[in-house]
């Protein structure tokens, strides 16, 4: 639970700049792939809020995006409390990036 603590820090830090917040996306990223279902949403809250501050033309944008559906898809095959939650996410993150979900769409279907 500690990692989900510093992460929700890190989700509140304002990078200083685009590389900054690239850098904090590379470092976090590997994070998605946790067994824990709290570290993973935590980690797409980091990864969102520093993908608003990146240059959206960046290539690591694409990049991060791609990596942000299978662990969130993933999620909807824990248990129910955790599918509402992860299905909850979901529906914000597409809300703001409307093709995320667009290599997974089979599954959800």
């Amino acid at each position: 639970w500690g990692q989900v603590f510093i992460l929700d820090a890190i989700a509140d830090y304002n990078p200083a700049d685009d590389r900054e917040a690239q850098s904090i996306v590379e470092r976090v990223t590997p994070r998605l792939a946790h067994a824990n279902a709290a570290v993973v949403l935590s980690t797409v809250k980091v990864i969102m809020k520093m993908l608003e501050i990146i240059d959206p033309e960046a290539e690591i944008v694409s990049v991060v995006t791609r990596k942000l559906a299978p662990p969130l898809v993933t999620l909807l095959s824990a248990e129910p409390e955790i599918q509402y939650v992860a299905l909850r996410n979901i529906n914000l993150i597409v809300q703001k990036r409307k093709d995320i979900l667009k290599q997974e769409m089979k599954v959800i279907d």
